[in-house]
């Protein structure tokens, strides 16, 4: 499987990748988007690098007996489609509009990627060896506004 960027937010800085530390024994990454949405003071762009993978469904948490039993049987990560985070604002909208927020969790992966295109893959990472921390964004911290945006001299 190729290298990955993923990102990952948490309310601060963190210098290694320590499963160990999280409620459930995983180290969860996806699309910028999610990571955003986890309302997350400090993201980390991260690079994966994992071969052995699970797919399972994203039932909205209790991930910590599908974390042990994919440790147990030598996966380095597990992979979902996300059915909660990294959705625009309009995204949820049409879901509630036609009455489809109540049932995500009865739908297939196929049928809810037919319902939401945009959903995305979310990623637990298992092995802190296949991690790679490549930039941390304070989200607090000032940024400069690009160059376009700011006042003429």
């Amino acid at each position: 499987m190729p290298r990955l960027t993923l990102w990952h937010g948490s309310r601060e800085a963190i210098a290694r990748i320590d499963p160990g530390r999280t409620v459930d024994g995983g180290f969860h990454a996806g699309t910028e988007a999610q990571a955003r949405m986890r309302n997350a003071r400090v993201l980390h762009e991260i690079e994966v690098d994992v071969r052995n993978v699970r797919r399972s469904r994203d039932r909205g948490g209790d991930w910590k007996g599908r974390i042990a039993a994919a440790r147990a049987a030598g996966f380095d990560a597990i992979v979902y489609l996300n059915r909660y985070e990294g959705m625009s604002s309009e995204v949820i909208e049409r879901l509630a509009a036609a009455g489809d927020l109540a049932r995500l969790d009865d739908l297939t992966d196929a049928a809810f990627r037919k319902l939401v295109p945009e959903a995305e893959d979310s990623w637990i990472l298992l092995d802190p060896e296949a991690v790679r921390i490549v930039r941390i964004i304070d989200r607090d911290a000032a940024e400069p506004a690009p160059e376009e945006d700011r006042p003429a001299p």
